[in-house]
Formats: structure tokens, sequence, C-alpha cells
């Protein structure tokens, strides 16, 4: 049997992944008329950056290329190799998403879209999606029903074994990491954003760097070489400090609050057309 506190556990991992981004883009769509435009441009550009381009890239280097692939055997590049690998594209779709497609969009509140939008599909897709099934298996398992769905006798052993031994906190926590994670999300839209509006590539390279540091001790989790709550800990210190980052930034371009999305649509309603 699957307790009633992990699937309590999953049930607040699934709102968070689901609720915190919608609710997140509700609030600043609705106090600060932030983009619409930056929004879906931020989940279309994480999915075309890391589920298309670097998934093709992970393939060759990972699969095809026998070379590589021995060499990435190793828990230390493989984790250092993929930090970069996240970091460079999906920073880089940042960059050129703020450069060319979002000209336009180019208050604060429209870099928070944006990094709400990447930030949110990530949880979405990479978790939630996950949790989804977690509980619907939870539920088939409690109602004896898990053996009509004609698993192998190995993969249903190993999902009900997961679902009944791992801890409930277990659970909790990944829905916890996800609310850090959109933190950090947006911050590094931001800290890209700024890079864009006041032309300093330096902000960029940042984020770059600290997208791949943030990869690395997760990656290094999976393979036993850290401890999950150090990682949690870890993740929770950038998250505070991007959330500070993020205040002083309001602050730099409070003008921006302001500003409505579109000035001649404005000027239509104003008129009461």
């Amino acid at each position: 049997m699957v307790s009633i506190s992990s699937m309590m556990m999953m049930c607040l991992t699934l709102m968070i992944c689901f609720g915190v981004p919608l609710g997140l883009f509700w609030f600043v769509r609705r106090r600060y008329q932030a983009s619409i435009k930056s929004f879906f441009v931020g989940l279309i550009v994480f999915i075309v950056t890391t589920q298309i381009l670097e998934a093709v890239v992970h393939v060759y280097l990972l699969k095809v290329n026998q070379t590589t692939s021995i060499w990435l055997m190793q828990p230390l590049i493989y984790s250092l190799y993929g930090g970069l690998m996240a970091g460079i594209f999906e920073e880089t779709g940042r960059y050129f998403s703020f450069k060319w497609f979002l000209k336009k969009e180019n208050r604060i509140q429209d870099g928070v879209s944006y990094g709400i939008g990447h930030g949110g599909i990530e949880a979405m897709l990479i978790v939630g999606t996950t949790y989804l099934n977690n509980l619907i298996f939870s539920v088939l398992i409690n109602q004896g029903w898990i053996e009509k769905l004609g698993l192998s006798a190995e993969l249903e052993e190993t999902v009900v074994t997961q679902l009944t031994q791992i801890s409930p906190i277990i659970f909790g926590l990944a829905g916890y990491e996800r609310l850090m994670t959109i933190m950090i999300q947006i911050g590094l839209s931001l800290l890209v954003f700024k890079g864009v509006r006041e032309r300093k590539i330096c902000y960029y390279v940042l984020a770059v760097f600290i997208h791949a540091i943030l990869d690395v001790p997760a990656a290094l989790v999976q393979v036993g070489m850290f401890n999950i709550y150090v990682v949690e800990g870890f993740i929770t210190l950038i998250a505070i400090s991007f959330i500070i980052f993020m205040v002083k930034q309001f602050k730099n371009y409070h003008e921006d609050l302001t500003k409505v999305e579109d000035i001649e649509l404005e000027k239509y309603k104003q008129a009461g057309y």
C-alpha cells in the first residue's frame, strides 16, 4: 500500500508544478500587464533548446560517438558535461529570445513573464507529468488494480517498491525543489534580460556559469556522490540570492512597472473604444 502521506505529498508537488507557474503568470499579467508573448516564448524556447537541440547533441555524444560515450561514463565528467550543456543551450535560448524575438517586450515584467514560462513548462514536463503518473499508479496499487495494466513482472515490482518504500518527505521535496527552481529560472531570465537591455554580454556568461554549477550537484546525487539534502540546501541558497537580485532589479527598473503593454491599445481603451 502507498501511504496517505505519500499521496498527499505527490498532490502537493503536482499543485506546485502546475499551480505556481500559472498563478505567478496570472499575477504579473493582471498586476503589471506582463507580456503573454514573453510567457509563451519562454515556454517554447525551453522545449526547443532542451527537448530537441540539446537532446540531439546528447544522442550523438552519449550514444553515436563511441569515444565520447566512453569518456562521459565517468560520473564527474558526465555531471560537468550535463551542467555545461544545460547552461549553454538554455541561456543562449534566453539571450536570443530577448535580443531577437522580444525586442518590443523589453520591460522587466516581460522578463519575469519569460522566466515563468521557461521555468513553468520545465516543472510541468520534468516533474509534474512524472508525479501525475506516480499518483495514478499509487491509486491503482491501493485498489489492487496494478496487475490489470499488463506490466512485466519486473517493472510492476519496481513501480510498487518505489512508491511504497520511498519516504513521503522525498515526494514532497520534489515539489520544494521545483518551487526553488522556478525562482531560479526567473532569476536567470532577468539576468540575461539585464545583459541584453544594458548590452553587457558578461551577464549572459554569468548566467551560463551559474546554470552549469547548479546542475552538476544534482547530477552527482543520481550516482550517489552527493547527499540530496545538501544539494537542496545549495539550491535554496541560490534561489534566495536570485530573489534578492530580482527585488533589486525591480527597484532599478521601477519605471517599467507603470508602462502599459500596448500604448496605442491603451489610448483606445481610455477613449471608450
